[in-house]
């Protein structure tokens, strides 16, 4: 684990928001955040319409203290929860912080869908595009774990047909 996965993993065992948001591994809980972002969305819609109600009824001083309410109240919160999840999950694309376990499976499954596209009518493109994500992680992984990574873009580069439609030599 990387020392940015370590910090969200001990987070976890401190804080019950986070706790609700992260496994212990420190991963983010995506089914669980969309729901509670769902709810949370459908909450300030509600508010909004009965504010924009109750303002109708009763006068556009009620109208304004029932945004301001909805906008503190609701719409506040909602931002910073969303800024928070954004902020605690990294920096970027480029920096991968996976595990051995995540990395194995990203490169099984670009052997797997390597060894599928076989025959397929789209062969070259999809060998093309495989060849290079494991380039991709190739690049982006510490060195330790580098050899694999490009032994298999090396792999799935020698599957590719020829224009004569056999394989690479390899």
């Amino acid at each position: 684990m990387s020392m940015q996965r370590d910090a969200r993993a001990r987070a976890a065992h401190q804080s019950a928001i986070v706790r609700l948001f992260y496994d212990r591994e420190g991963d983010l809980r995506t089914a669980r955040v969309l729901v509670i972002i769902m709810v949370m969305v459908a909450v300030i819609v509600a508010g909004t319409v009965g504010v924009s109600f109750a303002g109708a009824a009763a006068g556009p001083e009620t109208l304004v203290i029932g945004a301001l309410v909805v906008f503190v109240a609701l719409k506040l919160p909602f931002l910073g929860l969303v800024f928070w999840i954004i902020m605690r999950q990294g920096s970027g694309y480029a920096d991968n912080d996976w595990s051995d376990r995540e990395r194995g499976e990203i490169l099984t499954y670009l052997a797997d869908q390597a060894r599928d596209a076989k025959g397929r009518p789209d062969e070259a493109e999809r060998l093309q595009w495989l060849t290079r994500e494991a380039w991709l992680i190739a690049d982006t992984v510490p060195d330790e774990h580098r050899a694999e990574a490009v032994a298999l873009a090396v792999e799935i580069a020698a599957m590719r047909p020829t224009p004569s439609g056999t394989t690479a030599p390899g």
